[in-house]
């Protein structure tokens, strides 16, 4: 429900919520590899393949050998700049719907997966 609610956001840029994620996460690290991406925003590398194919091919990611030579790392262009200027209003005017219809109780609820989630995780043995 809450991605919808981001999706249908962002419709009129042809834009999903997980490839919204990737522009901003490029925007604020600067160039990096697909392994990075995946491992920082903790999508699947088949989600992560097929929503950089779209951005590459919409003209919004590029590309670019690393400077070192070392290989290829994905860059924001500057027409995946301007659509991501254009895309945060959206994604603020999304963010308070969800906030609306999740209400305090399902926020509570979602930063409680959330932590969750992003807790180190240590094994024990349960013997």
């Amino acid at each position: 429900m809450v991605s919808g609610i981001y999706d249908e956001a962002l419709a009129p840029l042809k834009l999903k919520i997980s490839q919204f994620t990737i522009l901003v996460a490029l925007d604020r690290r600067g160039p990096s590899t697909a392994v990075d991406l995946c491992r920082l925003l903790m999508m699947d590398k088949s989600t992560a393949s097929r929503n950089l194919q779209r951005l590459r091919r919409r003209g919004w990611i590029s590309l670019v050998e690393d400077r070192d030579g070392s290989g290829q790392k994905l860059s924001l262009t500057r027409d995946g700049t301007q659509v991501l200027r254009e895309a945060y209003p959206l994604w603020r005017k999304a963010q308070g719907e969800a906030t609306r219809r999740l209400r305090a109780d399902g926020l509570n609820a979602l930063d409680t997966v959330l932590a969750r989630i992003n807790a180190p995780t240590s094994r024990k043995n349960s013997a």
